[in-house]
């Protein structure tokens, strides 16, 4: 599903459980996340997070933010139903037409089948019109900052990050609206730059879309990036196999590991953004003042 990290980064969320697609979106197994990396000047690179809307987060529930949308068309559905149908419906498409349709029906029509199949699996009969209504009014409606809110140490913690000379970027397995979104939010501008895999034509974990991001910095090698994400498959393994360091920012990253088989790594795991901080904070710590700790 979709993810976004690192400075975006959203909290992972339970197996079968919605994660945020930064679109007309519950979604089960991809967590947007956006990835952000930091350059210095002297090239050594460090991470900081901010929650992805956790620096994003949904306002209300997304199945309640369908089921709100669903009524102004005369539906009358279920919000727990809509949550299981669309992490089924979400599965079968991702599996069929990937990335969000990139290579072949494009993300409008993506999100839109999404949605139709949603309603109809959560036994909303409706007119074909009444469903493709409800479709690009949810599209539109997850395109905007009325579906998310920031996290609280959101923008205190980017600032921290921006009086640096540190390059910050974002990698996101989501579709090319995610720039709007960020701006909507007041946040893009902290941002060098932004890379949604849909454009990309890649998706994490696949190194191309990392590889995106070394280029996007200025051509910097994986040793100097690090990468900060909520998704243990697609942030934590997929940086790491491509040569960068990494962190795991999860409240159930124990049960994470154990379910891909994973050693917990205390020093680069973590519950929450408040017990990164420390490690944020002496590793932005000038070089020579690192090695003598």
């Amino acid at each position: 599903m979709v993810s976004c990290t690192v400075v975006f980064y959203t909290p992972h969320t339970q197996n079968e459980c919605l994660c945020f697609v930064m679109g007309a979106c519950m979604c089960t197994d991809v967590t947007p996340l956006l990835s952000l990396f930091l350059e210095s000047s002297s090239r050594q690179f460090y991470q900081e997070v901010i929650t992805m809307l956790q620096t994003r987060r949904f306002r209300k529930p997304p199945e309640d933010q369908y089921a709100a949308i669903g009524q102004l068309y005369g539906l009358k559905p279920d919000p727990q139903k809509l949550k299981h149908a669309f992490g089924l419906c979400y599965k079968k498409l991702e599996e069929e037409t990937p990335n969000f349709g990139a290579e072949s029906i494009g993300w409008q029509n993506w999100w839109l089948s999404i949605v139709t199949e949603t309603f109809r699996r959560a036994e909303c009969h409706a007119e074909e019109s009444t469903l493709n209504a409800v479709g690009n009014h949810l599209i539109k409606h997850f395109s905007s900052s009325h579906a998310y809110e920031l996290l609280d140490g959101s923008i205190p913690l980017l600032e921290k990050i921006n009086n640096k000379a540190i390059k910050i970027g974002t990698i996101s397995n989501f579709d090319e609206r995610l720039d709007g979104i960020l701006l909507q939010l007041g946040v893009r501008h902290y941002f060098d730059f932004v890379i949604n895999s849909y454009s990309a034509k890649a998706a994490k974990p696949d190194p191309k879309i990392f590889q995106q991001a070394l280029t996007h910095a200025g051509n910097v090698s994986p040793t100097e990036a690090l990468h900060i994400g909520d998704d243990l498959y697609r942030d934590y393994l997929g940086a790491r196999a491509c040569g960068w360091q990494s962190y795991l920012v999860s409240s159930d990253y124990q049960q994470l590991c154990e379910e891909f088989g994973v050693t917990p790594d205390e020093a680069s795991m973590f519950t929450c953004l408040r017990e990164l901080l420390p490690v944020i904070e002496l590793s932005t710590k000038p070089l020579n003042t690192c090695k003598e700790i």
